[in-house]
């Protein structure tokens, strides 16, 4: 049975707060080889992307390029940006 840790505001904050800049991104997980299921529920696929990026969903790799997420209430839901860029990612653009 997988454990599921919950974080607290202050421990998201933390973790949201990672400058990108310091991290050896080899230390940082790889989620390019892992598929993401999209028919799993929103909460099932949020559970999903922490497991992968080894509990920091703001900071992880594709690859070797490095990713730091940060979110605008005022731009588009991330899944849409996220999907548009792995769309962009696989045309080669």
């Amino acid at each position: 049975m997988e454990v599921i840790v919950l974080l607290t505001p202050e421990q998201l904050k933390e973790l949201y707060e990672v400058d990108i800049t310091t991290v050896d991104k080899y230390a940082l997980p790889d989620v390019s080889q892992h598929p993401f299921d999209y028919s799993l529920s929103q909460e099932e696929r949020m559970e999903e992307m922490i497991r992968v990026t080894g509990g920091n969903p703001y900071c992880f790799r594709h690859g070797d390029m490095l990713i730091k997420l940060e979110f605008d209430d005022t731009k588009p839901p991330l899944q849409e940006v996220f999907t548009n860029f792995l769309i962009r990612k696989k045309s080669g653009l």
